[in-house]
């Protein structure tokens, strides 16, 4: 519509059609929104599990039981005997992470509240590489389709990272560290099926080469229908094929890695289509193309300081009915750590350039159209060793310019406590930010018109209503100042606890506000234009603790299990209008928790059991849900294992969100079986 077109009047409405506005506004008030080698976990000691290296928390190598963070380590041996088959259902064995699935090919994954299909507080890096996206200021999971044997762990750090990871990573960092390659060296070929999930196959293979190893290995993936009722498929099937390779060369003190990885892949994601004529519809198949490489090395010295520089090229388009989109991003890295007495440095800095794009398809559109960002960045970080190195202070910060906003500082004060060689006490304090997205600054969504209720005297009976989401180019940077604080105590060699709590005060939340309606005549014809435009108008507290026990019953048989309790209280403007900003619960759940049983039966057969609860969505409406899967491996000759894994086994299917402002349609996720095929050679 042009001016031409167009004649805008402030209109006084009827009591009826305001409550229809409030009640269409409601729908979319949400807001659019260095390694180490690694460890055989298979049998091992608890002692063994703290004793793990991760380099997550301070960008340097440290035992995970002395990080003063909330920390928790999916390891390889957990992956496999969960017998699940993506990150974002593995990412459910972790505490204070919310998972929860939309439909069959979009999931909502936050740490500590804010959950939505566009989680923005949420940093995710595979190898170091970020796949945050600065569009969305989110992850897209579907695009990240990992050969899951050649992932050695999953470092989740739950609270803020900004220190040293920068903006985004607010509430958490997550890092997929997949396996150097001289430890996948051979034939490896993997077979699925299920009643779900049809049909999935991987091929790899790993060799040397002179001073250096190198893998290849390529995987197809097939996702079956979830369900829109017991017994009716949602159509929202999805596959992906990647491939990809990796090479790691050492000589003396000089390590160089180098890996890449392809992936095409075509889902029907569910997207209601906002064209009038196709009358609450979903449209369109998205089609994704996506590709990196990454390039790391490292040169370590005599007195144990290393210097690491790391660089990756990311491509990235995909095509929906709604918008296709398309991003390049080159990064730099250098990270150089050294001890000094009793002081342990760690510092860098980086730059990256993003060129992305984004065009809208009917009733959605993005002003501007694309972005060019730099983005420069500096951190440094001490660690202070205290009171005959039974203390540890640590201090840091990062400094990161964008060409988008202003300089930004994001400090954190930590400390750690040995209070005996089996319990240690620690706590932190940290400021983090949440930079805007284009979706955030510059989206535009139309719905499909609807009409007014006929009222006796209403001048606007009968009127069609069109409700608009809006960005705002003034949008501001979300704050966090988070406080937390937790114990960690071996019981015995067969016994351990860790225990986290936190507070955090959020400041300049996103919110969506209501403009006066307008009324518009298009065609010599009357339409009631209602837009809301994303404003910065909310506050939040929360709170929450967070609980992981191990316990080894025998040789053969451990339990562990998580528990997790999350609250937010919502602290809206005075100015703010939005109408779901006073009942804001984070859509995610008060309480979740998470047994797990894994017996050997013997050295060739394996048995596990998993149950999960996760707690209502009270804002969204969806219920608490129990889940229980089932997983037997056996070991049927050396090359050849076999193992059925059954999943969601209490009910025939469960709902876990709603989510897309209205824009997408959500599914129930149904009960499954599958059997899994394994040949190494």
């Amino acid at each position: 519509m042009n001016n031409s077109q167009l004649l805008r009047t402030e209109v006084s409405l009827s009591r009826r059609t305001r409550r229809l506005i409030v009640a269409l506004l409601a729908t979319v008030a949400a807001p659019a929104a260095a390694q180490t080698r690694p460890v055989d976990l298979s049998g091992a000691s608890l002692e063994d599990l703290m004793n793990i290296e991760i380099t997550s928390a301070s960008r340097k190598e440290q035992r995970a039981e002395d990080v003063p963070a909330a920390v928790y380590v999916v390891t390889r041996d957990d992956i496999r005997r969960s017998g699940m088959t993506s990150v974002p259902d593995l990412l459910r064995l972790v505490p204070g992470v919310q998972v929860a699935q939309i439909n069959a090919n979009k999931w909502a994954i936050s740490v500590r509240g804010f959950n939505g299909l566009y989680s923005n507080k949420l940093l995710v890096l595979i190898d170091g590489r970020s796949v945050y996206s600065p569009l969305f200021s989110a992850v897209l999971w579907d695009t990240e389709d990992l050969m899951l044997e050649d992932v050695d762990r999953i470092e989740v750090i739950r609270g803020p990272g900004g220190a040293v990871w920068g903006a985004n990573a607010v509430n958490g960092v997550i890092n997929i560290l997949t396996r150097p390659a001289g430890d996948t060296r051979g034939l490896l070929v993997r077979a699925d099926a299920g009643n779900v999930d049809h049909g999935s196959a991987a091929v790899r293979y790993g060799g040397t080469a002179g001073r250096g190893a190198y893998r290849v290995y390529s995987q197809l993936t097939t996702h079956g229908d979830s369900l829109l009722a017991p017994g009716a498929a949602a159509n929202d099937h999805w596959r992906s094929l990647t491939s990809g390779f990796r090479g790691d060369w050492s000589l003396g003190s000089e390590a160089f890695m180098l890996q890449s990885s392809v992936s095409v892949g075509q889902e029907r994601p569910l997207w209601m289509s906002l064209d009038p004529a196709a009358n609450g519809e979903t449209s369109g198949v998205s089609d994704t193309q996506v590709g990196n490489v990454l390039g790391r090395w490292t040169h370590t010295r005599g007195n144990g300081a290393t210097l690491q520089l790391q660089s990756f090229v990311d491509l990235a388009h995909r095509g929906e009915s709604i918008v296709a989109y398309r991003r390049r991003t080159v990064d730099l890295d250098a990270v150089y750590h050294t001890p000094a007495g009793r002081h342990d440095l760690v510092g860098g800095g980086g730059y990256r350039y993003i060129d992305e794009s984004a065009d809208g398809g009917v009733g959605f559109s993005f002003t501007p159209s694309g972005q060019q960002k730099t983005l420069v960045n500096a951190f440094a970080q001490d660690e202070i060793s205290l009171a005959r190195h039974r203390v540890a202070l640590t201090l840091g910060t990062k400094v990161e310019f964008d060409t988008d906003q202003e300089l930004t500082l994001q400090p954190t004060a930590r400390i750690m406590w040995q209070v005996t060689p089996q319990q240690r006490l620690w706590a932190a304090a940290s400021r983090a930010l949440r930079t805007p997205s284009l979706v955030d600054e510059g989206i535009r969504i139309d719905f499909p018109p609807i009409v007014a209720p006929a009222m006796p005297g209403d001048p606007l009976a009968g009127v069609p209503i069109v409700v608009s989401v809006a960005g705002n180019p003034a949008a501001q940077n979300e704050r966090l100042v988070s406080t937390e604080a937790g114990y960690r105590i071996d019981i015995t060699s067969r016994a351990a606890i860790d225990v986290a709590g936190f507070i955090g005060h959020y400041q300049h939340l996103q919110s969506t506000e209501p403009s006066t309606p307008t009324l518009v005549f298009v065609g010599g014809r009357p339409v009631l234009s209602v837009v809301s435009v994303f404003q910065n108008l909310q506050a939040a507290d929360t709170r929450g603790a967070e609980i992981t026990a191990r316990v080894k019953l025998s040789s053969g048989w451990q339990v562990d299990g998580t528990f997790s309790a999350f609250h937010l209280t919502p602290h809206p403007d005075a100015s703010s209008h939005d109408p779901l900003a006073p009942t804001a619960d984070g859509n995610a759940p008060s309480y979740q928790w998470r047994g797990h049983s894994a017996f050997s039966l013997g050295s060739r057969a394996q048995l596990d059991a998993l149950v999960f609860y996760v707690g209502g969505l009270r804002q969204l409406g969806i219920p608490a849900y129990t889940r229980a899967d089932i997983r037997c491996e056996w070991t049927v000759t050396p090359w050849l294992s076999a193992a059925a894994h059954g999943q969601n086994l209490l009910s025939p299917a469960h709902a876990e969100f709603v989510g897309g402002n209205a824009t997408m349609v959500s599914t129930q996720v149904p009960r499954s079986g599958s059997l899994r095929l394994t040949w190494r050679f």
